[in-house]
């Protein structure tokens, strides 16, 4: 399994890619930014056209997002759905499916605690991932994250299943 991990954002955009069934393996990781005074369609056509080379490159097997949380402002949650909704055609187009995640539930798979704040989220990838250092910037930290959820959770998923099947 091949996940990658998106931590969505029009002027930070976040991505892991991860590798694994239960132990994960860290592939790669970054951040896409844009230019803040650009409009929104330019912003999302320079996130596609970071992400493009990842669906290019990789085999990738799954995307999970993080699912939008609580927002200060409107705009910024708007934004941010753009770039939830960019994330879901490019799967779409590589025929990939896409989990979303709320932010307690990506906390509560990489620490064990949902309300776990982001040093010990980064310091927890950093340790499963075996990195020798805390992955920067912090949004490709949280995407790092988010693809280690989608690991736990598929494989209780597929632990759950072989438990009914019996």
């Amino acid at each position: 399994m091949l996940t990658l991990g998106i931590d969505p954002g029009t002027a930070s955009f976040g991505f892991g890619l991860v590798a694994g069934k239960r132990h994960p393996d860290h592939i790669a990781h970054g951040c896409l930014t844009t230019p803040a005074r650009q409009p929104i369609g330019n912003r999302l056509a320079l996130i596609r056209d970071g992400l493009l080379p990842l669906f290019d490159r990789y085999a990738i097997t799954a995307v999970a997002v993080e699912h939008l949380g609580y927002a200060r402002r409107i705009t910024s949650a708007v934004d941010v759905s753009h770039a939830i909704a960019l994330t879901h055609l490019l799967a779409a187009d590589h025929g990939v499916p896409v989990e979303e995640y709320a932010p307690s539930e990506i906390k509560l798979a990489v620490t064990g605690h949902g309300a776990s704040n982001k040093a010990t989220v980064q310091n927890m990838v950093q340790r499963l991932l075996e990195l020798p250092d805390v992955p920067h910037p912090n949004h490709a930290a949280d995407a790092l994250a988010v693809a280690i959820c989608h690991i736990n959770s598929h494989a209780i998923r597929s632990l759950h299943r072989q438990v009914a099947n019996r």
